[in-house]
């Protein structure tokens, strides 16, 4: 007598052998195109606010940097901001014995009056969706020690399309500060 075998996966008592069914490949399309529409867009927001929390961390350092300067160099230091039509802008200098200034308005590199020397220009292109703006729009380091001329704080912002606001600021004695404008989205801490 004959005896026909039967094909493994009918077999009673033995595991089933195969791929997946196209169901359940459809079903798991479905939940990661789902989940990625989700991650998406949270994931830009993200970028964007490191973005300008970068810029505003390089604003930080540069006004640490410029002081140091000032104090190696013992003369006198400037930061100014300014506007290039959409895009926003700052210059490091020395303001050079008469007191010069420097214009980041011009673009890269700046434009300096007469004995007065570009340290630093940073340019935020209108395309990145970035801008800085700053009260007051220049700030003067003098004297042997880096402390701001007459006292003078700073308070800049760095604002972002979709990224928020950080906030960068001085004090009396040039001791910087950095925080978030809008709190619970950064790693830094909350401004009050």
């Amino acid at each position: 007598m004959k005896r026909r075998l039967q094909p493994a996966a009918t077999r009673p008592g033995l595991p089933r052998c195969g791929g997946f069914t196209l169901v359940e490949l459809m079903v798991t399309l479905v939940i990661s195109a789902v989940l990625a529409a989700i991650a998406v867009p949270s994931m830009r927001n993200f970028i964007a606010r490191k973005r300008v929390e970068g810029v505003a961390q390089e604003l930080a350092t540069d006004l640490r940097y410029l002081k140091s300067i000032q104090v190696q160099r013992n003369e006198t230091v400037a930061i100014r901001f300014g506007a290039v039509g959409a895009s926003s802008c700052y210059v490091l200098y020395t303001t050079g014995p008469r007191n010069n200034d420097c214009d980041c308005s011009a673009g890269a590199p700046s434009q300096c009056g007469n004995g007065s020397a570009e340290l630093k220009t940073v340019v935020l292109q209108a395309g990145s969706g970035m801008s800085i703006s700053a009260n007051p729009d220049q700030l003067r380091l003098a004297g042997s020690n880096g402390l701001p001329f007459n006292g003078v704080t700073l308070q800049a912002s760095v604002l972002g399309a979709r990224g928020g606001e950080v906030r960068v600021s001085t004090n009396a004695a040039m001791r910087t500060d950095i925080c978030s404008v809008s709190g619970h989205d950064s790693a830094l801490p909350a401004c009050h």
